[in-house]
């Protein structure tokens, strides 16, 4: 299945991502640098602004799904701390000692809006109140020294569409906006003169390419169909394959200068048809990508730019590269024509690839360069361009370009190793800076994070992840707490049974909205491992939150009948102890073992192998082998194993991969293969 998937991530980003081209020419190179020294001088003689955070400060996250709102939101106004209301309410979800911040922001339809949130820490999960989603309430209470932010709203649709669900902050401290230090200022100031982050690289200010216009043919059609047709575009044929399509036109679009070329000085219908397109397009704004190139090679690069910037793409998904390509054209044209405005925030747009799309996702995103070496060769300060960029801080009077911390991590990992020392020195210094806020400090350290994955050098990351481990200390204890105990969330949230917990080594854990073999929906989710244990039986529970939270105690009930049933069975045994690294499984969803949910267990088996068995009380588990192979299997109440679906080539003691599957399913991304073998205590298959 990897390999499918990896054939089709080629398949859609071929060509455009492992094939780019660079975007400045040397020639151009003298002529932007004598803009940056105009600029720079500007930035001499300029007074660096004070800047702030963002306001920020210490809270706990609560959460409760209710059908009495008011007696709630009563108690919450007059309650002295949160540990009064946790007391008195069981179903209240709560996270302590969090670092939150407050964003105020314009959405797309320009409104002025409110985000309060917390942020993702090791295995502990964000929380975020949203004005766009539901008005907040701010409520403070000064003689008892109380303030917090909540939503409370009622689902349309879902589990609890009945009740009302009450989400919030409980803030420990007023929040602060702190003084961004000295040295950071300068690269912040440094950015904003050098980049004029309010620079429009599109005329869509209101990004009007999103609304749905029906089409309409032009003159530009017209050209683009008089082209292909004299220059024999190879027909789409039905037997064709996407790989030999894709050559095909690359073949032929390869030619296109050669062919523009030929028919501007030769075809005077093409060179007609190109004029008229070109005024057409300038008077009523709009453009595509044939004019463009037409016009920049044929006319004028100037008059290609403005094109290009009344025509904003808007990609399809996360792998559309074609909102990349127009940015990369954009730059490469305002380069060659001098315009540094636009050239040097498309050039970050690319890097960040920071564009117009549907969807995204990182894995599309991660395969893009960032084009940084290009930049580096400009007498430009780069140390100062990324890193400025990188802080994060409140609004001002002007604007302020931010990249994304992962691009900043990737774009010194594509760095020579000056500057890649210079920015680890430097990301230390700022973690360690008392001055420095909290945020940033978290915000850094994760480019830090992202910066070890990035780098090629297999030792360089081992010597990083040590660096990065002695940095902990000097976090701020709401960042430090969730890192030193990546299962805090779910203590804060067991709080009443931290006993029993205890007794368990916590393989990993998470709070979270799921959608799952088993259950859909809010829960708590643990891999728990019997302390003093040899480690290979391993407790997966998936436990419901609603107006309850599940307890343990319903595991711990059932715990010792349903490892016993495991040890055992002699079959299973002999399946787990054929390998020393096998380890298996033993799922636990909110009550019992065994869950069929929306009969996702059963729904490919054979109807008459579904009548035939009971799982009344039978035990859901899985092993877990070897290079990453996992093998699902129900343990019925009478003692028999059955085997769900099996990996390719997978075997179990006496019975070869052909004995155990019956039913192979291909897909366009892979192949499955069914087993549903009965077997006995004994190993004896039974069907």
């Amino acid at each position: 299945m990897k390999k499918s998937i990896y054939i089709l991530l080629s398949l859609l980003i071929s060509g455009n991502v492992f094939c780019q081209t660079s975007i400045i020419s040397e020639s151009d190179i003298p002529k932007l640098d004598s803009i940056i020294k105009h600029l720079e001088k500007n930035y001499s003689q300029s007074e660096t602004p004070n800047f702030y955070s963002l306001p920020q400060t210490s809270a706990s996250y609560f959460k409760i799904i209710t059908k009495a709102p008011n007696k709630f939101l009563t108690e919450l106004k007059k309650s002295d701390n949160i540990e009064q209301l946790k007391n008195k309410f069981k179903g209240l979800q709560v996270d302590k000692d969090l670092l939150i911040i407050k964003n105020a922001y314009s959405n797309y339809k320009k409104e002025k809006k409110l985000q309060i949130k917390s942020f993702e820490i090791g295995k502990s999960q964000r929380h975020i109140i949203d004005s766009q989603n539901y008005d907040i309430q701010f409520f403070l209470n000064e003689k008892q020294n109380i303030r917090m932010y909540f939503s409370v709203y009622q689902e349309k649709w879902g589990k609890h569409k009945e009740s009302t669900i009450i989400k919030g902050f409980y803030l420990n401290d007023d929040l602060k906006l702190i003084a961004i230090p000295k040295q950071l200022s300068d690269w912040i100031n440094y950015t904003d003169l050098i980049v004029k982050p309010e620079t429009s690289i599109f005329y869509d200010n209101d990004d009007k390419s999103n609304e749905f216009k029906p089409y309409k043919r032009t003159i530009i059609d017209s050209l683009v169909n008089y082209y292909e047709l004299k220059t024999n575009k190879p027909p789409y044929r039905k037997e064709q394959d996407y790989i030999a399509r894709r050559d095909e036109l690359n073949e032929w679009q390869s030619k296109k200068e050669k062919f523009a070329d030929s028919l501007y000085a030769n075809d005077r219908n093409f060179k007609n048809l190109l004029l008229e397109a070109l005024d057409y397009a300038e008077i009523n704004k709009v453009s595509n990508g044939d004019l463009e190139d037409f016009t920049t090679q044929l006319i004028s690069e100037k008059r290609a730019l403005e094109l290009m910037r009344q025509n904003r793409q808007v990609g399809n998904c996360s792998f559309d590269n074609g909102p990349i390509i127009q940015q990369k054209r954009i730059a490469s044209l305002a380069s060659k024509t001098q315009n540094w405005n636009v050239f040097i925030k498309s050039f970050l747009n690319i890097m960040n690839d920071n564009v117009s799309r549907n969807a995204n996702s990182n894995i599309a995103s991660n395969a893009r360069k960032t084009y940084i070496e290009e930049l580096a060769k400009l007498d430009i300060d780069i140390n100062k361009i990324l890193l400025g960029s990188n802080v994060r801080i409140a609004d001002t009077m002007r604007t302020h370009y931010f990249s994304d911390g992962s691009k900043i991590a990737k774009a010194y990992a594509n760095l020579n190793s000056d500057k890649q020392e210079y920015f680890e020195n430097t990301v230390f210094e700022i973690i360690k800076d008392k001055e420095i806020d909290a945020f940033n400090k978290l915000h850094f350290y994760n480019t830090l994070k992202n910066y070890q994955y990035f780098v090629k050098d297999s030792i360089e990351r081992i010597q990083l992840e040590k660096d990065i481990e002695n940095l902990i200390p000097f976090l701020p204890k709401e960042i430090k707490s969730r890192i030193e105990n990546p299962n805090k969330q779910l203590y804060d949230l067991l709080y009443r049974e931290k006993q029993t917990l205890d007794n368990f080594d916590i393989k990993s854990s998470i709070i979270a909205n799921i959608y799952s073999y088993s259950f859909d929906g809010d829960c708590w989710q643990a891999e728990l491992i019997d302390k003093n244990s040899d480690g290979r039986i391993i407790y997966d529970l998936t436990m419901a939150i609603g107006e309850e939270i599940t307890p343990l105690q319903n595991f711990i009930d059932k715990k010792n009948e349903l490892k016993s049933r495991v040890e055992e069975h002699s079959f299973l045994q002999k399946i787990i102890n054929d390998n020393k690294e096998n380890k298996i499984y033993i799922k636990f969803t909110t009550d019992k073992s065994f869950v069929n949910h929306r009969n996702r267990v059963t729904e490919d088996m054979p109807k008459e192998l579904v009548d035939e068995l009971e799982f009344e009380n039978a035990i859901s588990l899985y092993v877990s082998f070897p290079k990453r192979k996992y093998v699902r299997f129900v343990l019925l109440n009478n003692g028999n194993l059955l085997m769900l679906g099996i990996p390719k080539d997978f075997e179990l003691p006496g019975y070869k991969f052909e004995d155990l599957m019956t039913k192979e399913e291909k897909s366009f991304l892979s192949t499955s293969y069914k087993s549903f073998k009965l077997f006995d205590e004994k190993g004896k298959m039974l069907n």
